[in-house]
């Protein structure tokens, strides 16, 4: 799409011309500026779209800015609940006075969209459940059951979600008959629900368009990954996902980390209460773990794993009780999460599992 403007040009004539000099300079010309509406950073810290300032208005969005070197708006684009959109760059937005369920719809500007990615400005809904129900109930620890979010796909479905997930990102297939994103909460739920998701439309021929299975998406060299709700200090159940990583032109291989001594922690039953840390690898990893294929430390290149978990993501068999970098050069780069539905009681004579979830940092490595 292109935003088009008409500029008008009056020459004025001067004294002593001939007649048809002047006729010749009297007539008014006008230029179409054209330019393509693509995103723009508004002054207001969000992203818009250029179009000139008619089309902006025409369309229902606020100017914020100016873009196309002067000849453009940044426009702004947001709907809240019921609402709909056919437009890129759309923010969807919570309001004090919001009612459950929320649901904002999200239709292709045009056919060659194939993936929306949903930026999480900000996302603060109720956390997880915390308890245990009960001894004759399902286990229901780190589920979502006093708010969620879902979105559609046209993919693999996205997992629901709750908790802290401010600055984390979701990529979904976009549906011919429109994708729905839905916020969900009960009456007893005491957090208020807030969100402000950026929904950007991918081409399907964008250089920036992730490969198909992947939840999310990191393009940088360097860069760190984090389970959703780790903010909110539990993982959440029911997660079965790719992290995907754009392998870098000249780079053939990767290393992952945990950022802290505490960043990872996941399942890895433990028969006490304050267990000794240590990591857990291959089959062993059988509830909750991440999928690093190929991957081994760099003293150990023979001995590799594919599943890691445990509270410490160690980097070879021996010691468990040490944190280490690991390195694959197994093409894509993809950290797999898989989560099952529940999580051991505290009280249960097999232990308590790990629940913190991951914060990990990777680098990739130039081909040599």
């Amino acid at each position: 799409m292109f935003g088009l403007l008409w500029t008008f040009v009056a020459f004025q004539t001067v004294v002593g011309q001939s007649a048809s000099d002047r006729d010749e300079k009297l007539l008014n010309v006008f230029n179409i500026v054209k330019f393509p509406n693509d995103g723009c950073n508004a002054t207001s810290g969000s992203y818009g779209v250029c179009y000139t300032s008619s089309e902006c208005s025409s369309l229902g969005g606020t100017s914020s800015g100016s873009c196309a070197s002067g000849f453009g708006v940044c426009c702004l684009f947001s709907g809240g609940c019921g609402a709909s959109t056919s437009l890129n760059n759309t923010y969807f937005k919570s309001m004090v006075s919001d009612s459950s369920p929320c649901t904002f719809t999200v239709c292709k500007t045009n056919n060659d969209i194939c993936q929306l990615r949903l930026g999480f400005d900000t996302f603060v809904i109720a956390q997880p459940s915390t308890d245990y129900p009960g001894d004759d109930e399902p286990n229901a620890r780190t589920q979502c059951q006093d708010a969620m979010f879902t979105a559609d796909s046209d993919g693999p479905p996205a997992p629901t979600i709750c908790g802290t997930n401010t600055a984390h990102h979701m990529i979904v297939e976009a549906r011919d008959t429109c994708n729905q994103l839905t916020f969900s909460w009960t009456s007893s739920t005491t957090t208020i629900p807030e969100w402000n998701i950026h929904v950007m439309q991918i081409s399907c021929t964008a250089e920036w368009k992730a490969q198909d299975g992947c939840l999310q998406y990191y393009t940088g060299l360097t860069g760190y990954i984090k389970s959703y709700n780790y903010e909110g200090g539990y993982h959440l159940a029911n997660q079965q996902y790719s992290n995907c990583i754009r392998a870098g032109r000249g780079y053939c291989s990767i290393s992952y980390a945990q950022v802290t001594t505490t960043s990872f922690q996941l399942s890895a039953i433990t028969p006490t209460a304050s267990p000794t840390p240590g990591g857990v690898l291959a089959d062993s990893c059988t509830t909750d773990y991440i999928i690093l294929a190929g991957a081994a430390s760099s003293t150990e290149e023979n001995t590799n794993y594919d599943r890691f978990c445990g509270s410490l993501l160690v980097q070879s068999p021996s010691p468990l009780t040490a944190t280490g970098t690991l390195y694959t050069n197994k093409l894509p780069f993809i950290v797999g999460v898989n989560f099952d539905g529940s999580e051991l009681d505290e009280d249960s004579p097999a232990g308590t599992e790990w629940s913190k979830g991951f914060y990990i940092y990777y680098s990739q490595t130039a081909c040599t």
